[in-house]
């Protein structure tokens, strides 16, 4: 009797391990949610740098932005962690961080910023004991800007405040028609007022989330969120291991950079998936059949919406048709640093693909209807006739795509070269 209650005692031991294991590996894993913790935080010294910049001298701004998927509401909400820590000795100092959206107008989001901030306001004297005092009133800093808010009114609020940093993520959901934001900029800027707004979102370019005045791009600093380098996502790996008190392989680590196609989202997706395949089988260093099988996890794992894009894209009921196939060479054709490609970058791994030599008019037709609502609009077409680019309109779809391939063994051998040449 005493065996077995050893025994059973040694398998609840066993048990328990795996259940924290899986608590750890949950925790420094975050496809769904942007990273905040300052430990778990991989690369972008660089971009950390150019924002601190800003922060740090009156005048500037910032605007971040890049793909989907690259991290940059990681960045901003490490930004604010930092700031807020550094900030927090002054009572007059503020960090601020809102998310817009599709309902916010210039007015919103300016109520919404001011009023995450509660100040002391003077509300007139009292002469009791006959000395006069001011009597202040805590009230939220929104009550400082008017019905219909002006850029103006933005600067004049700011300055009763102490030195103040204005974080607005999602920036490109808002609406902006007339440039208000861009007045902002100079406004503040040209008033030397001691406040910093930071623009996080999304666009091709700078002049897609800041279209007017020329003139403040001596006020605004520039940071362009490119995807994360393979080192950079190496590093990812090894924080969450080194959290966790587990190992990966180093091919293992090698063939989840690989796949992540620069994207941390999927670093983490995989990450997660392949250390809980680990767990399963009792061990606690990630190997590469772990990342095999997690693939195959990942995949049912994906967001809804990029599995429901990958088969509006490709399903069809004839067989003769490719759409598979080109959009996996599309997957796997090399990119520019914002994620763009020409269709001569698909002809080589659609050949790769299909054993035989495939030329653009054979895949172009595939290429517009991927780019039509026809097959959901899953690439973005820009430029002109004979010199048309495209991208993934949701770059998450990118690597899921090669996953699918890999799943439906459609790629094989030396395919996966043509993710190792894609620029970091």
């Amino acid at each position: 009797m005493e065996l077995h209650a050893a025994e059973g005692q040694q398998m609840s031991v066993q048990k328990l391990s795996r259940i924290e294991l899986i608590e750890r590996i949950s925790k420094v894993f975050s496809p769904a949610a942007p990273i905040n913790r300052r430990e778990l935080f991989a690369g972008r010294l660089t971009q950390l740098e150019r924002v601190f910049e800003a922060t740090s001298s009156r005048g500037q701004h910032a605007v971040i932005f890049g793909e989907r998927g690259v991290g940059k509401t990681s960045l901003a909400t490490i930004v604010q962690d930092i700031l807020t820590d550094d900030m927090q000795s002054r009572s007059d100092s503020f960090v601020v961080k809102i998310n817009g959206s599709q309902d916010d107008d210039f007015s919103s989001i300016w109520k919404k910023a001011f009023g995450e901030i509660r100040v002391s306001a003077d509300t007139g004297k009292s002469t009791m004991n006959f000395q006069s005092r001011p009597i202040l009133q805590s009230m939220l800093a929104a009550e400082l800007l008017p019905d219909l808010v002006k850029p103006n009114d933005v600067m004049k609020a700011a300055r009763q405040l102490g030195k103040t940093v204005f974080i607005i993520d999602e920036f490109d959901r808002v609406s902006d028609e007339q440039g208000l934001f861009a007045d902002t900029i100079k406004t503040l800027s040209d008033a030397s007022v001691d406040c910093t707004v930071i623009l996080v979102g999304v666009a091709r370019d700078i002049n897609i989330l800041v279209k007017e005045h020329a003139s403040i791009d001596r006020a605004l600093i520039q940071i362009l969120m490119t995807r994360m380098s393979p080192d950079e996502l190496q590093e990812i790996l090894r924080k969450a291991m080194h959290a966790s008190q587990m190992k990966m392989a180093s091919e293992a680590r090698d063939l989840i950079v690989l796949l992540s196609q620069g994207l941390p989202h999927y670093t983490h997706v995989l990450g997660k998936a392949a250390s809980m395949e680990c767990i399963k089988r009792d061990r606690s260093e990630v190997r590469i059949d772990d990342v095999h099988t997690g693939i195959s996890a990942a995949i049912q794992n994906t967001q809804q919406s990029i599995r429901n894009a990958y088969q509006e894209a490709t399903a069809t009921s004839r067989k003769d048709t490719l759409f598979k196939e080109v959009l996996l060479a599309c997957a796997l054709a090399e990119v520019d640093e914002l994620g763009f490609f020409p269709a001569a970058s698909v002809r080589d791994p659609l050949s790769k693909i299909m054993g035989k030599r495939y030329e653009i008019p054979n895949f172009s037709q595939h290429l517009d209807k991927f780019s039509s609502s026809d097959r959901g609009n899953v690439l973005e077409k820009v430029g002109m006739r004979r010199r048309y680019r495209f991208r993934f309109t949701n770059p998450l779809l990118q690597p899921f795509v090669v996953m699918r391939g890999m799943e439906d063994k459609m790629l094989q051998g030396d395919l996966m070269n043509f993710l190792k040449r894609k620029p970091e």
